[in-house]
């Protein structure tokens, strides 16, 4: 009996197996990589906006500021396929006004005022906003690009006491 099953065993085996079907496939994988990036400039990586010497009473009421002080960031070079980029500024917030960057701290530190990122249209930019939030400003592909910006300083509360002014963004750059 056990010889009858093995034989039919081996004959059933043999019969799903001649009727298994095997097929070979290829798959065709094509697109491009596209040369839509800037790197920044060796000067635009770290550099610091001089905001000058402002006097206290500049600021009389909560909102008062200074005037802009532009700064620029250059992209160079640019790819072939850049047509836009998106500029967003991170950084620690002011805790009276979240849209200006704090003050660093210290013991002589002004008090009562945080930094105002403004665009090349002197309009505020929000602050530690997310991507999707962000405009697209337009690229020339394939060469230098500056993008212009400014800085002023905004009270946040009064008085405004006098001291070092110091703050630190961090921006980041997305390609369309």
């Amino acid at each position: 009996m056990i010889i009858l099953q093995r034989v039919l065993f081996v004959l059933l085996s043999g019969f799903f197996m001649a009727h298994a079907v095997a097929a070979d496939s290829t798959i065709s994988i094509s697109g491009r990589v596209r040369d839509n990036g800037c790197a920044v400039a060796t000067d635009s990586k770290e550099f610091t906006v001089r905001m000058g010497s402002e006097a206290d009473k500049q600021f009389p009421t909560v909102g008062a500021a200074t005037r802009p002080v532009p700064f620029s960031i250059v992209l160079s070079p640019c790819g072939t396929a850049a047509t836009a980029v998106k500029v967003g500024y991170t950084g620690p917030a002011d805790n009276d006004n979240p849209t200006l960057l704090r003050l660093s701290a210290g013991a002589s530190s002004a008090g009562g005022i945080g930094v105002q990122i403004l665009d090349k249209n002197r309009r505020a930019l929000a602050l530690n906003a997310s991507s999707s939030s962000l405009e697209w400003t337009p690229l020339t592909p394939g060469q230098t690009n500056i993008l212009s910006f400014h800085a002023r300083l905004m009270s946040t509360r009064v008085p405004v006491t006098a001291g070092q002014v110091t703050a630190t963004a961090t921006f980041t750059l997305e390609f369309q």
